[in-house]
């Protein structure tokens, strides 16, 4: 079965649709969090979230990696649905830790196909490109999200927001990270 690869430029577009699209929905986030929670199903539903986006986070290029790289992104796991679960105490908080890990993992999937230097490159610019670039993406994307917060009536600037966020996206990047090198000393 061959591989399909999709282009770095549709990877990219893709990522900026999906920071586009929380940042679009700021503005409505609250009422329906609100209305979700006045049903008693917020919960619920953040949790089918959260158990519903494991099989593929868990066995994601599962093929192509080892056995170490496996037990790593399990750990990673818990510790991601630990932090959401244990840091944070309103459910909608906890969003964050999934919003921000996918956001993590889309922009390294974005860069992805530039990480392949040429074996006289640099260690040091392969550590920028698969480690510093999108944690400093992520970080920066979840700083913007609370700055357009700041500017809107029903929104709150919270600090520990932004911690959320970024935490859970350099989760996001591990979580890639944890498919990405032995995937290349497969090709």
């Amino acid at each position: 079965m061959q591989k399909t690869r999709v282009p770095t430029k549709l990877r990219i577009t893709l990522t900026l649709a999906y920071i586009l699209c929380i940042y679009g929905t700021l503005g409505i986030a609250r009422p329906i969090a609100e209305y979700l929670r006045s049903t008693e199903i917020l919960l619920p539903v953040i949790i089918a979230l959260f158990v519903g986006s494991l099989p593929f986070i868990l066995f994601w290029r599962y093929r192509t990696i080892t056995r170490k790289q496996f037990l790593l992104r399990f750990f990673l796991i818990i510790f991601l649905l630990c932090s959401a679960f244990l840091i944070s105490a309103l459910p909608e908080e906890r969003l964050h830790f999934l919003t921000y890990g996918l956001a993590g993992w889309l922009i390294c999937w974005s860069v992805e196909e530039g990480a392949h230097f040429p074996a006289s490159s640099a260690n040091d610019t392969t550590l920028i490109h698969e480690w510093i670039l999108p944690c400093l993406l992520v970080w920066f994307a979840g700083s913007f999200d609370e700055l357009i917060q700041w500017w809107l009536p029903n929104r709150v600037f919270d600090i520990r927001d932004i911690l959320f966020n970024g935490m859970s996206g350099i989760t996001g990047v591990a979580l890639f990270a944890t498919g990405r090198k032995h995937q290349e000393e497969t090709t």
